[in-house]
């Protein structure tokens, strides 16, 4: 995966820009009522989380940290293996696989891939939950899909170039 990133550091710097991204985040977060949302960023072979809104659960994921991509739902949603809308994610062998699922754990999940302008992924909008959620259809997918075009519009107008969103702010 590419190591491009649009300018982080811009975000930064922009407290309109960084808060219209966290604002999509706690939107979508609130309105769906799950615990974990998250922008990533895909570098080489890692998931960067870039913006968190987790209240509570701040141990458990915090911007700037990240994972391999082969141990999140991420590359497994991307190369098709999983759907991107996971009401229960027991009902998925890969997701159940992952000792992240266990770990959090993880019993709903749904994401869309962040698109930059050449149509490369810049990496995911992410909403979890700790227990199934049979009430996610497809609406709440096409929220997420909503809030994550709005956000990689954002992040596509200020270029590129890789600094963390400050955690402070995040």
């Amino acid at each position: 995966m590419p190591s491009l990133s649009p300018a982080l550091s811009t975000v930064a710097e922009n407290t309109a820009d960084h808060a219209a991204i966290q604002q999509s985040l706690e939107t979508v977060r609130e309105t769906l009522g799950i615990e974990v949302a998250y922008l990533s960023e895909f570098i080489d072979s890692r998931a960067v989380f870039r913006a968190v809104s987790a209240p509570g659960l701040e141990a458990m994921i915090q911007p700037s940290q990240s994972m391999d991509l082969r141990e999140v739902y991420c590359k497994h949603i991307i190369d098709g293996n999983l759907p991107r809308l996971m009401p229960d994610t027991s009902r998925h062998k890969i997701a159940t696989d992952l000792p992240i699922t266990q770990m959090i754990p993880i019993g709903s999940h749904l994401s869309v891939p962040v698109h930059r302008p050449d149509g490369s992924i810049f990496g995911m909008f992410c909403f979890l939950s700790r227990q199934p959620r049979p009430d996610l259809t497809e609406d709440a997918l096409h929220l997420v899909e909503t809030h994550s075009s709005l956000v990689a519009r954002r992040l596509d107008r200020l270029g590129s170039g890789a600094v963390d969103l400050p955690a402070s702010a995040a």
